[in-house]
C-alpha cells in the first residue's frame, strides 16, 4: 500500500527498523506489520493480515485499546504500555504511540512500538517471596507485614502506589498500610465511612473477583463518597487500578488496591500473578492476626479460671477460717474467757495476713516458692496449718522417697489437698483426716480421707470445690475421684503422672 503511494524509501526504512511498526484499519484488522513487529508478536504477517489485532493482546486490555482509538482520532499521540500475548503463551510488554490518518478514503491507524520487557511462560507461575513473607514467618505484627507487602507490590511492578484496605469490626474500611500514598488518605478514608461495596466494582470484589479497571480514577472521582480519595491521589498521575481481594475466615474482608500510571493501560499477567501472591500473603497475615486475638482471648479465659480456682482454694478458705475465729471471739466475750478471745485474735491477725499475701500473689501472678524435691514438706505444712487454724487433726503419711515433681504439679496437688481438708472442716464435721502420698508406676497418688458424715457424690455434682479440684488434676494430666457415702466419711483420690 505504501509503495503504491510512492514512498519506497520510507518503506525500506520501516522494513529494516528496530522498532515495531504497524498499521491497522477498519474492524481492527492488521493492514501492515514490519518484520520487527512480527518477531515481537510471534507470527509472520502472512498469518496476521486481515485478522483482528486485538487478539494479539491480553484479554483484559482489549476494551481499553478500543477506547484509545477515539482519543487518537482526537489527536492523542501519547505513549502507552500494553502486553502482547504470543502463541506460545509468553508475554512481551510494549510501549507504543499511534495516530489516525485517512488514505484512499480509508481510516488507518499507524503505530510505532518497542519491547519494554519479556516474560517467559515458565516464569509466570513463580511465587513472589520477599520481606513481607519473611516478616510473617518471623511473627511480625500485621502492620509490619502489610506495610512490606505494599512496598513489594509497588517495587515489583509498574504501580505508582498500593493501598491495603481492610474492614474494621463495624464494617468500615480502614487503610492499614500503604506505599506511595499520603497520610491524609487514611484520615479521609476513615471520615468517609466507606464499605467495600462502596468502591468501584465493589460488588464483584466482595464476591472474590480480582478487578482491573482501566478508568479506576475516573470512577472514583464520579462518586461523592470516594471523590476525595481521587483528589488526594491525583498528583500520582494514575488512572487505572487493580483490586486484589483479601480473605479471612472464608470471607472477603479487604483488598490490595494498585494504582497504575496513565501510560499503563493494563497490568501484565506477571504483575497480576505477583499481586495475587502478595494478596495471598496479606490474607495469611490477617488470618494470623485473628489467631493471635483468639489466643489472647483464650489466655484471658484461662487466667479468669485460674483466679477463680485460687480465690476458692485459698482466699475463700482463709475467710471461712476468719469467720470461725470471729465467732470464737464472740463466744469468748459472752462467756468472759479472755484467753479464748486473745488466742482467736492472734489467729485472726495471722489469717488476715495470709489472705492478703495470697490475694497479692493472685493479682501479680506470683506464686510462693515451692520445693520441687519434696512434695511431702508442702503437705506437712498444710496439715499443720489446718490443725492450728481449724482444730482438725491431720495425719500425713508418705510412702517412701518421692521422685522429682514439677513446681506446677506441687502447687496443684497442695491446692487439691487444701480444698479437701477445707471440706472436711466446713461440710463433713470430721474429727480427724489423713493425707497420704504414694509413688507407684509412672505417677503419684494423693489421697485425703476423713471420718465425717459423708455424702452421695452422685446427688449434685459436688459443687464448685470439686470442680476446681478436678480442673487442677486435669491440668497436671491426671484425674480425680471422690468416694463417699452418707455416714461413712469421704475419700478423695488424685492420680497424676510424674514429669521428669
Amino acid at each position: 500500500m505504501l509503495r503504491r503511494l510512492g514512498l519506497d524509501a520510507l518503506v525500506e526504512m520501516l522494513e529494516t527498523s528496530g522498532y515495531g511498526v504497524c498499521v491497522t484499519g477498519d474492524d481492527h484488522r492488521w493492514v501492515y506489520l514490519n518484520p520487527t513487529g512480527c518477531r515481537l508478536v510471534g507470527r509472520p504477517f502472512a498469518e496476521l493480515e486481515g485478522a483482528d489485532y486485538l487478539l494479539s493482546f491480553a484479554e483484559h486490555e482489549r476494551a481499553y485499546l478500543l477506547a484509545l482509538e477515539q482519543d487518537q482520532r482526537d489527536g492523542d499521540s501519547g505513549f502507552y504500555a500494553n502486553t502482547i500475548v504470543r502463541p506460545d503463551g509468553s508475554e512481551v510488554g510494549i510501549t507504543w504511540s499511534g495516530s489516525v490518518l485517512h488514505a484512499d478514503g480509508k481510516e488507518l491507524a499507524p503505530a510505532f512500538f518497542h519491547p519494554t520487557f519479556g516474560l517467559a511462560r515458565t516464569d509466570q507461575d513463580a511465587v513472589v517471596l520477599g520481606a513481607a513473607p519473611a516478616r510473617l514467618a518471623a511473627g511480625g505484627s500485621v502492620g509490619e507485614v502489610l506495610g512490606s507487602l505494599a512496598e513489594e507490590a509497588v517495587a515489583r511492578s509498574r504501580a505508582v502506589a498500593c493501598l491495603v484496605l481492610v474492614e474494621c469490626p463495624d464494617g468500615r474500611l480502614a487503610l492499614l498500610a500503604g506505599a506511595g500514598v499520603l497520610d491524609e488518605v487514611s484520615d479521609a478514608l476513615w471520615d468517609a465511612d466507606l464499605r467495600l461495596t462502596d468502591l468501584p466494582g465493589g460488588d464483584l470484589l466482595t464476591a472474590g473477583r480480582l478487578l482491573l479497571l482501566s478508568d479506576g480514577r475516573t470512577r472514583l472521582a464520579a462518586s461523592p463518597s470516594t471523590a476525595m480519595i481521587a483528589d488526594l491521589t491525583g498528583d500520582l498521575g494514575w488512572e487505572g487500578s487493580v483490586k486484589v481481594p483479601l480473605h479471612r475466615g472464608g470471607m472477603v474482608v479487604g483488598c490490595l488496591v494498585l494504582l497504575l500510571p496513565r501510560s499503563v493501560t493494563a497490568a501484565t499477567k506477571g504483575e497480576l500473578i505477583a499481586w495475587s501472591a502478595l494478596g495471598a500473603h496479606a490474607s495469611v497475615a490477617l488470618a494470623e492476626e485473628r489467631l493471635r486475638e483468639q489466643a489472647a482471648a483464650h489466655a484471658a479465659e484461662l487466667e479468669r479460671h485460674r483466679l477463680g480456682r485460687d480465690l476458692h482454694d485459698s482466699v475463700i478458705a482463709a475467710l471461712f477460717s476468719v469467720h470461725a475465729r470471729a465467732q470464737a471471739v464472740q463466744r469468748g466475750l459472752r462467756s468472759g474467757a479472755p484467753g479464748v478471745v486473745e488466742e482467736a485474735a492472734r489467729d485472726l491477725e495471722a489469717l488476715s495476713q495470709q489472705a492478703i499475701a495470697q490475694l497479692r500473689a493472685m493479682v501479680t501472678g506470683m506464686r510462693p516458692e515451692t520445693s520441687t524435691d519434696d512434695l511431702a514438706v508442702e503437705l506437712g505444712a498444710l496439715a499443720r496449718a489446718c490443725t492450728t487454724r481449724d482444730g482438725l487433726p491431720v495425719d500425713v503419711r508418705v510412702a517412701g522417697a518421692m521422685p522429682p515433681v514439677a513446681a506446677g504439679t506441687i502447687e496443684h496437688l497442695v491446692r487439691i489437698a487444701g480444698e479437701a481438708l477445707h471440706n472436711c472442716v466446713k461440710h463433713a464435721g470430721a474429727s480427724a483426716a489423713t493425707v497420704s502420698l504414694d509413688a507407684g508406676g509412672d505417677g503419684l497418688v494423693l489421697m485425703v480421707t476423713d471420718d465425717g458424715c459423708g455424702f452421695d457424690p452422685t446427688a449434685g455434682g459436688g459443687g464448685h470445690g470439686q470442680r476446681t479440684m478436678r480442673e487442677r488434676a486435669q491440668l497436671c494430666g491426671g484425674s480425680l475421684a471422690v468416694d463417699s457415702a452418707p455416714g461413712r466419711g469421704t475419700r478423695v483420690v488424685v492420680r497424676v503422672p510424674v514429669s521428669l
